[in-house]
């Protein structure tokens, strides 16, 4: 292969490659974080059914408000923020409950 050669075919692979892999790698930022929000939403009214608001209060109470920054998080287009808040709204709902089931 030649210089030429190879910068031409450096240029028709790498640019697509890079953009891919861009767009792979930011794509979770550009779409609202929805499973992440439905998980956390089912989390929660799990731990509710299980006691939690009585049982662990607290922690339930705090998943709760993760949630809904998660959404306010949504409506201002943070996503990446949004998916974070929910993560841990779910996993602390998952706590609640787990916690609510053994004190039950």
């Amino acid at each position: 292969m030649n210089s030429a050669h190879q910068r031409s075919f450096s240029k028709r692979f790498f640019l697509p490659f890079s953009l891919l892999f861009a767009l792979v790698f930011t794509g979770c930022t550009l779409l609202p974080p929805v499973q992440e929000m439905s998980n956390a939403r089912q989390s929660l009214e799990a731990a509710k059914t299980a006691g939690a608001e009585v049982h662990d209060s607290k922690r339930f109470l705090q998943a709760k408000m993760l949630l809904e920054q998660a959404s306010e998080k949504i409506d201002s287009g943070e996503y990446s923020q949004a998916r974070n808040l929910a993560i841990k709204a779910h996993t602390m709902a998952i706590k609640s409950r787990q916690i609510s089931i053994t004190n039950n």
